[in-house]
């Protein structure tokens, strides 16, 4: 269903890097207040998701040109000098949006260096939500800040719930870095985040997480140190630097729950640290995100 809506700052910032035409057709979308992510596919309709789920629009089936366009405006007519970021297959826009591609994988000498031929894209929709503060508040209290896992499937707001956790701590006077790999946590432009991250907050951007632990470590002095998305055995080491040198943790990784988490490996190394007490899972019930603490402290997992 199309009509013109008032959409939020956020969706239409997101939107800007598809061809005008496409995003003239979104910005009148119903809804686009609660869009979450846009899925391009060729061939298909546009898809809007939210948080109860993905439907197809009415608008006209994407075009193979509609994407090259879109990468292309989302990469400012310069891909080359995203060539890092597209290796891992996305590119992050101004305001921490982020557009993920899928297509045919580029490789020299076994390494992906791109994704070409493109066949869809998934455009991520960033955006400051405050109103979790009320129910992550009591967790994090007031005293030091404690290391702090954060749980889910993708697409259920682990960087947003992130972002709030990090701007709680940081305003309650704890110095905070953030090794913002992708530039989705802070969005950095011209050095002022673009998002609210707290007032004694340090942002160490588009750096891996384990260099930038190093960094961060020797120059900010942090009592917490936030990553976001442990997906390698390079971000477990990052996160036993941290434990090391006394700082708290604050990371997300993908799993529905503390179990989940058990059954990998990599997940597995990551809780041999003992380095978290806690862990937030998120999940999603009648359309509504819903988060529960658990705790970690002498968890182990069984081989």
């Amino acid at each position: 269903m199309q009509m013109e809506a008032k959409q939020d700052g956020a969706y239409l910032q997101a939107i800007a890097c598809l061809p005008v035409s496409r995003a003239a057709q979104l910005a009148r979308l119903d809804g686009g207040k609660a869009v979450e992510e846009i899925r391009l596919r060729v061939g298909r309709p546009p898809s809007v998701r939210t948080a109860s789920g993905e439907r197809e629009t009415d608008l006209a089936p994407v075009t193979a040109q509609e994407l090259r366009e879109t990468l292309s405006r989302a990469a400012r007519y310069s891909v080359h000098s995203y060539a890092e970021s597209l290796r891992h297959g996305f590119v992050t826009l101004g305001g921490g949006h982020r557009l993920g591609l899928c297509g045919t994988v580029a490789e020299e000498n076994g390494q992906v260096i791109g994704v070409r031929g493109l066949s869809s894209v998934n455009l991520r929709v960033a955006r400051q939500v405050t109103e979790v503060d009320e129910t992550i508040r009591p967790w994090i209290g007031t005293g030091a800040p404690q290391s702090v896992l954060l749980l889910s499937p993708p697409g259920f707001g682990k960087t947003t719930l992130l972002r709030e956790w990090v701007r709680l701590v940081s305003d309650a006077g704890h110095p905070v870095s953030v090794a913002d790999e992708r530039g989705e946590i802070a969005a950095l432009a011209d050095g002022a985040p673009q998002f609210a991250v707290g007032r004694c907050t340090d942002v160490l951007e588009n750096c891996a997480k384990r260099q930038a632990a190093i960094m961060l470590l020797k120059t900010m002095s942090p009592e917490l140190i936030a990553f976001d998305e442990i997906t390698a055995p390079e971000d477990v080491e990052a996160v036993s630097l941290c434990a090391h040198c006394g700082t708290a943790v604050l990371a997300s990784a993908h799993a529905a729950d503390v179990d989940d988490l058990c059954r990998r490996p990599l997940y597995r190394a990551l809780l041999d640290l003992r380095v978290f007490e806690r862990a937030v899972v998120i999940t999603r019930e009648n359309g509504k995100r819903q988060y529960r603490m658990e705790k970690l402290e002498g968890k182990t997992c069984s081989s």
